[in-house]
């Protein structure tokens, strides 16, 4: 008689899947706590947070563990593909009660304590002595660990996972580990599976921390021969740091045997066009996704444009990269050369950030000449568009930001703040302007800050009002 467990590994699979999915829907999503209110000082129950997504995954599946063996494995490979290994942040105090609605005296000045790097240890131990489950995780993401012990017990934990895939790591990793740290991380494993994604995130660490000389120690993994970044696919770098951040030189190493597919590079301010540079170069035939968005107080300025290499044209080398569909970059300027190449295979949306236009010592604003540049960039993007649309069958959208304004060449249109010029012509120019969803920072809109809301115009009243 033919059973559940006669079917197909596949369809079993996809069936315990709408299974566990069910499940996650039937417990308790959510974590909760006890607060007092400083009115009335009596504690009452609060929602602190969704429960953890993998914490909920390994919930829902904690009955089909339990049914024979091989539905025991599956469910540990749904439980543990994904784990997020966080450091524990908390500040609750005891009360003493034993039933909840009897609670009537305020917490005590006793602190919960609890050892932060906890989950961290656990995981370390759990899977060093349990390397089957170990086997089921894919991806892994490290948050809040950034000391030299915790650095040690992130790698005992990756050498342990033998199909991960994908990981993100805290910076300091990159200054902490080992040669042989990372060159087991990067290599080739003996079941024939490499790590394909790493990301490093960064943040600003405390006073306290930054002073103390022993987190400056720095062994230099990207330096050793035997660290390869060839089987890596995509790379993210988030955040900015204030202790011993990811800079130029590190993504030099890097680009010295990486072939990417994938870059992310996000709220940085350690990296310039120098290290971009050697990745784009290192990258060029492989290369799919370019993602760069250094850290900036007004939306699209560049901290890193006095730092250009002269020697290096950017707009050249990002057109040299055959296979690039998906580009979002700050430069420090920009030429026509950029959409030069009607066989650029640019797809979806597409956002340029510059400076000033090449060779321009003034801007668009000031300059007659740098107008007549950056409207022959525009009509270069125009053509691009319309050589999409027509010739490839792709939607292809591109927005120039310069000047703390927005270009959008196929609609000619342009977003930004015009009420300087509205005075100036005491109120005939532009004649005629409509809102604008964009802002000082993208499509999100203004960003906290006292700025105007931005305004669209088209492009040649926008040009005409600049002659005058």
């Amino acid at each position: 008689m033919a059973t559940i467990l006669s079917l197909p590994y596949e369809i079993l699979s996809s069936v315990l899947e709408e299974v566990a999915h069910f499940n996650a829907r039937e417990i308790q999503q959510y974590t909760y706590g006890v607060d007092s209110t400083s009115t009335t000082r009596k504690a009452q129950r609060i929602v602190r947070g969704p429960l953890a997504p993998d914490a909920l995954r390994w919930l829902s599946a904690s009955a089909i563990r339990c049914v024979n063996s091989q539905w025991h494995n599956w469910a540990c490979d749904y439980a543990l593909r994904d784990l997020y290994i966080r450091r524990w942040r908390g500040s609750e105090r005891w009360i003493q009660s034993r039933k909840f609605h009897a609670i009537q005296d305020p917490p005590s000045r006793d602190v919960v304590y609890r050892d932060p790097y906890c989950s961290l240890r656990e995981t370390a131990n759990l899977v060093s002595n349990h390397p089957p489950l170990a086997s089921s995780v894919r991806r892994l993401f490290f948050d809040g660990f950034y000391g030299i012990e915790t650095s040690a017990l992130i790698f005992r934990v990756l050498r342990r996972c033998h199909i991960l895939d994908c990981v993100t790591l805290p910076w300091t990793t990159l200054r902490y580990g080992s040669d042989e740290d990372w060159s087991s991380l990067l290599r080739s494993r003996e079941n024939g599976t490499t790590l394909s994604s790493l990301g490093l995130q960064a943040v600003d660490l405390k006073r306290a921390q930054i002073e103390d000389q022993v987190r400056h120690m720095d062994k230099k993994p990207l330096n050793s021969l035997n660290v390869n970044f060839g089987h890596l696919r995509r790379i993210k770098l988030l955040g900015s740091s204030n202790l011993m951040p990811v800079n130029d030189d590190d993504l030099i190493a890097i680009s010295r045997t990486a072939r990417l597919e994938e870059v992310h590079i996000t709220g940085t301010t350690s990296i310039t066009t120098r290290g971009l540079l050697a990745i784009i170069r290192a990258s060029k035939d492989t290369l799919r996704l370019l993602e760069h968005s250094p850290l900036s107080d007004d939306g699209f300025e560049h901290p890193d444009a006095s730092l250009a290499d002269d020697a290096s044209h950017l707009c050249q080398e990002i057109v040299q990269c055959p296979r690039l569909s998906s580009l979002a970059i700050s430069l420090p300027t920009i030429c026509s050369e950029l959409f030069s190449e009607a066989s650029i295979n640019w797809s979806g949306d597409v956002q340029i950030r510059a400076a000033g236009v090449c060779g321009q010592s003034g801007n668009i604003r000031t300059s007659a000449e740098a107008r007549r540049a950056f409207f022959v960039i525009l009509s270069q993007a125009r053509s691009l568009i319309e050589n999409a649309q027509q010739e490839k069958d792709g939607e292809l959208s591109i927005e120039i930001y310069i000047e703390h304004l927005i270009f959008e060449p196929s609609k000619d249109l342009v977003h930004g703040d015009f009420s300087v010029g509205g005075l100036l012509s005491d109120g005939s120019w532009p004649s005629m302007q409509m809102p604008s969803s964009k802002g000082p920072h993208g499509q999100t809109g203004q960003y906290g800050k006292e700025e105007r809301p931005y305004t669209c115009i088209s492009l040649t009243e926008f040009f005409d009002g600049l002659s005058q």
